[in-house]
């Protein structure tokens, strides 16, 4: 098994090139981010894309 690194913008390119599309992609914060907010960011990008979050605390 042959793993590959691949930066966002080849990962992207890789997925057009096989005919795929994302649906969506968004960043939820970076390295710095406190985990918090990453989980607060994530539940938003997912509820504005139609997804529907049960347990939220």
């Amino acid at each position: 098994m042959k793993i590959i690194i691949q930066s966002v913008k080849n990962f992207f390119k890789s997925k057009e090139k096989k005919g795929l599309k994302p649906i969506f992609f968004e960043s939820i914060g970076d390295q710095n981010t406190p985990r918090d907010e990453r989980r607060k960011n994530l539940i938003n990008i997912l509820e504005k894309n139609g997804f529907k979050i049960k347990n939220k605390r």
